[in-house]
């Protein structure tokens, strides 16, 4: 009888694309152009420590860039507006059909007044 071949690939070890430590973040920003063109499918997540001022908002999402330059959305975390407190969001086939680029970058939002965001972390890891 004949048998299938055995299996021995492996998917990926996982890929830190982007990270950064615990800061205080009081303003809107994003990470720059990233390479993404080793990743197929990446999780983005954000954990907060704390947040003061009135109706704080931190809105995070992820953009690819098209061919044209121009930068696209295609992830939209839920928006942090107390900490502790954290979001995340699954990013390319599968979790809504969108692609990703050969360069991403990670983009927040702050809004309110006098926001300010303690203790934040963003984490991109690909795969």
């Amino acid at each position: 009888m004949a048998r299938a071949p055995l299996v021995t690939s492996q998917p990926p070890d996982p890929t830190v694309v982007y990270v950064t430590g615990p800061q205080a973040i009081s303003a809107s920003g994003d990470s720059g152009a990233l390479n993404t063109s080793g990743i197929a499918a990446a999780l983005l997540s954000v954990f907060v420590a704390g947040a003061t001022g009135t109706t704080p908002s931190l809105a995070v999402y992820f953009d690819v860039q098209d061919a044209a330059g121009q930068w696209i959305t295609t992830a939209t975390l839920t928006a942090i507006t107390s900490g502790p407190n954290f979001a995340f969001a699954e990013i390319g086939p599968g979790s809504g059909g969108y692609l990703i680029t050969g360069t991403g970058r990670v983009r927040w939002v702050v809004s309110g007044t006098t926001p300010s965001f303690t203790g934040v972390t963003m984490s991109l890891i690909g795969r």
